[in-house]
């Protein structure tokens, strides 16, 4: 089962990069997690879902506009399988011809 974890980040007074983080919905019910929103301009939503101990997926969300996709955990995942499978295919076509290098 996923949990959904939507947290409000409001820009801080003091400092430019001074982020000031709020939770405001943990639960498993994704469609409440989807549904926050936020009411001033300078808050700035964060939807973090869980799975096994792993954010697995990350939206962001600005005032009044939709879900961005920001993160996700399923598509680095494959596309690092497929950077390995190709530099394995690489260091086996490498060690045939360094094998038969040595057969000489």
């Amino acid at each position: 089962m996923n949990t959904y974890v939507v947290t409000k980040e409001t820009e801080g007074w003091r400092y430019l990069d001074e982020k000031i983080k709020q939770t405001i919905y943990a639960g498993s019910d994704k469609q409440a997690a989807f549904d926050c929103n936020v009411d001033i301009r300078k808050n700035r939503l964060i939807l973090d879902v869980w799975f096994n101990g792993h954010v697995i997926k990350t939206f962001s969300r600005s005032y009044d506009k939709e879900w961005i996709l920001i993160f996700d955990k399923l598509a680095i995942a494959k596309q690092e399988i497929e950077d390995y499978s190709e530099k394995l295919i690489k260091a086996q076509e490498t060690l045939r011809s360094i094998e038969g290098a040595e057969q000489i």
